[in-house]
């Protein structure tokens, strides 16, 4: 009898499913206007995407020192944050901006990430793009894609901001329009640091 235990065994530890491997950074989805972050999606749907656990309900900092509320996913874990402010808040539904601050996993379908270059943004949107100046509340933010490959047409659009690095110091300053081929632009050398997915109240 002991032997016929010991021969079953094996087979019987096979047969006991193995734990569901924790969902790691490979595992999100792209940073797109589809899927979670579609125009119909609401706070019930990213938690059965992302788990009750990784999506919270709070006060957020927004442009010129505002606060505002938001569904906050990955509170803990700055790299893989992400900060949906809705425009039906009440039922928090439809979002409005969908924003991503820290360099982490986050991609758009493109392959764009923060950290991305003037010049790699260039070459996913197929050519050059419109973008504000540096030092203020809305400087370095792409204005328009000029009818390239990131442009949107459904209604949300993919905004990205950039930023040079900290030593920099040049003339593309201010609430002015520049190309981002500009040959001052390009010397900046600024990179993304922020994305967002903008509904824009459509």
């Amino acid at each position: 009898m002991l032997r016929r235990l010991i021969a079953v065994l094996p087979f019987a530890i096979a047969l006991v499913p193995s734990p569901a491997p924790a969902a790691g950074p490979e595992a999100l989805p792209p940073f797109a206007c589809t899927g979670p972050f579609a125009a119909d999606t609401d706070e019930a749907a990213l938690i059965r995407t992302f788990g009750r656990a990784n999506v919270v309900y709070r006060s957020v900092p927004a442009a010129e020192g505002e606060m505002v509320k938001a569904s906050v996913l990955f509170p803990d874990d700055p790299a893989r944050r992400v900060e949906i402010i809705w425009l039906d808040e009440k039922k928090r539904r439809r979002p409005g901006d969908v924003i991503v601050h820290n360099p982490g996993p986050w991609r758009t379908a493109e392959g764009i990430g923060i950290g991305a270059t003037l010049a790699e943004v260039e070459a996913a949107n197929g050519k050059p793009f419109t973008l504000s100046g540096f030092g203020w509340d809305y400087g370095g933010s792409v204005l328009d894609w000029d009818g390239g490959r990131l442009a949107k047409s459904t209604g949300c659009r993919l905004q990205l901001r950039f930023e040079p690095p900290a030593a920099y110091q040049g003339d593309v300053d201010g609430d002015r329009e520049f190309r981002s081929d500009n040959k001052d632009m390009r010397a900046a050398k600024p990179v993304v640091y922020q994305m967002l997915l903008s509904y824009g109240g459509e």
